[in-house]
């Protein structure tokens, strides 16, 4: 569903008007400071805030998302990296942020952590989001497992016209014993599931708690925390049950979708969690 790699990149830089998170970062972060996005993916982030007056430069470790931005603006500061190893001088950059990136770290965060907080500037702002582990993501884990399983089974696949899977069912049992032999204790994991290869490690997901204890280990203060994206969460539970989604904005909820948006906290519907910290 978020996959933003097939997108028009226009479309992409275009959503982030309306993407919640934009007020909320020219709220905290001053014009003309000089901001990295760690892990840009599509680089949307990098051109919307660039047309905003931001001194913006950014890196992936995608190869393919780096070229695509390079060929449409290329004379963007766009790198090809690592988080782990940010090509940067130490206080570098007055602002950073990290949009859904260190999740998908398996062996941890920690040096991505390192690396980020090397690169700000004393009391520079950082502000990272991560998912969250709380009640629609079990929701959300019962409904992958089920779907998983159906789309597993061989006689469902035949039933709907699906072609058959084409992976080792000992290959994926041997690759899941690993991951919960290996992964971090006590973060929740979510699985994706390929037909030509079947489950395997996505991400973690956070608590609130989780994320904080990260981010004052790791040398930062944190200034607040807040839950966005529930329209996305609900999304992805029901579908369009709830509303309608076009690949690039967040899902535009129908009249029962905006109705569970209010009435539900956003601490169990929240998509994603953001932290606003700064370097110690």
């Amino acid at each position: 569903m978020f996959d933003f790699s097939a997108r028009d990149l226009d479309a992409l830089v275009d959503a982030c008007a309306q993407d919640e998170l934009l007020p909320l970062i020219e709220a905290i972060i001053p014009r003309a400071a000089a901001v990295l996005e760690a892990g840009a993916g599509s680089g949307r982030w990098i051109k919307a805030l660039t047309d905003r007056g931001y001194a913006t430069t950014g890196i992936e470790l995608n190869r393919a998302d780096v070229d695509r931005f390079r060929a449409a603006w290329p004379d963007l500061p766009y790198d090809h990296g690592s988080v782990e190893h940010l090509p940067y001088a130490d206080g570098q950059f007055d602002a950073l942020l990290s949009l859904g990136v260190i999740e998908h770290l398996f062996h941890g965060p920690e040096r991505a952590m390192a690396e980020m907080r090397r690169v700000l500037k004393s009391a520079g702002v950082m502000l990272l989001t991560v998912p969250v582990a709380n009640a629609s993501f079990r929701l959300e884990r019962m409904k992958d497992a089920l779907a998983q399983r159906l789309y597993g089974s061989a006689t469902v696949r035949r039933a709907l016209g699906k072609p058959p899977l084409t992976f080792s069912t000992d290959h994926e049992r041997s690759r899941l014993e690993a991951i919960r032999r290996d992964r971090r204790a006590g973060m929740a994991v979510k699985y994706r599931f390929a037909r030509d290869s079947g489950r395997d490690f996505y991400e973690y997901r956070f608590t609130a708690e989780q994320l904080r204890t990260l981010v004052v280990e790791a040398g930062f203060t944190v200034d607040s925390m807040q839950f966005l994206y529930g329209a996305d969460r609900l999304y992805q539970i029901f579908g369009r049950l709830l509303g309608q989604y076009d690949g690039v904005r967040s899902p535009r909820l129908n009249r029962i979708g905006r109705g569970l948006a209010a009435a539900l906290p956003a601490e169990w519907i929240g998509h994603m969690l953001l932290i606003v910290a700064r370097r110690c």
